[in-house]
């Protein structure tokens, strides 16, 4: 009889334990995002900054320009950089206007280092044509980029890309 009041007893307080919370550390869940993902993203942002950025600007020319940078805790650029001049003074300082005014706040991608270093490649395209040269002239520069060891630590947001109209 003692065997039996021992087992009941136990799986009482068991299911007393069980019943209630247990108090630990809240586990927050976030979801693993991807590198595609998160320059589409991005990449977004950089285009609707840029029209932003063109309206303080008198953003008049052709050009590429690309911009580098890391980011805060907090998701906000810092320590921006030109890494390339597009060759108009007004077109480089859209450029980093824009980046500036970026939100990376939310879907960092797997793997990213706190000190990653991002790359934003703009064109600046008066015309389709205009856009479709610089855009294969663009590929081939970041093939050869990716082809060199360190480079490929950078993580490139794309073509982000002020579209002609027309």
């Amino acid at each position: 009889m003692n065997k039996v009041h021992s087992f009941t007893f136990a799986t009482v307080c068991s299911a007393l334990l069980l019943a209630e919370p247990v108090l630990a550390e809240p586990i927050t869940v976030t979801p693993e995002v991807s590198r595609t993902a998160f320059v589409q993203k991005v990449s977004k942002d950089l285009d609707r900054q840029l029209e932003r950025a063109a309206r303080w600007e008198k953003a008049d020319g052709d050009g590429i320009a690309i911009v580098r940078f890391t980011r805060t805790a907090e998701g906000r650029p810092d320590n921006i950089s030109l890494y390339r001049k597009s060759g108009g003074h007004n077109l480089d300082r859209t450029a980093m206007r824009a980046v500036d005014k970026l939100d990376l706040t939310e879907g960092i991608p797997a793997g990213a280092r706190q000190d990653q270093v991002y790359q934003a490649n703009i064109i600046f395209a008066s015309s389709v044509r205009g856009h479709a040269k610089m855009a294969a002239q663009l590929a081939q520069e970041e093939a050869v980029r990716l082809a060199m060891g360190e480079e490929k630590q950078v993580l490139a947001l794309g073509s982000a890309a002020a579209r002609p109209s027309s």
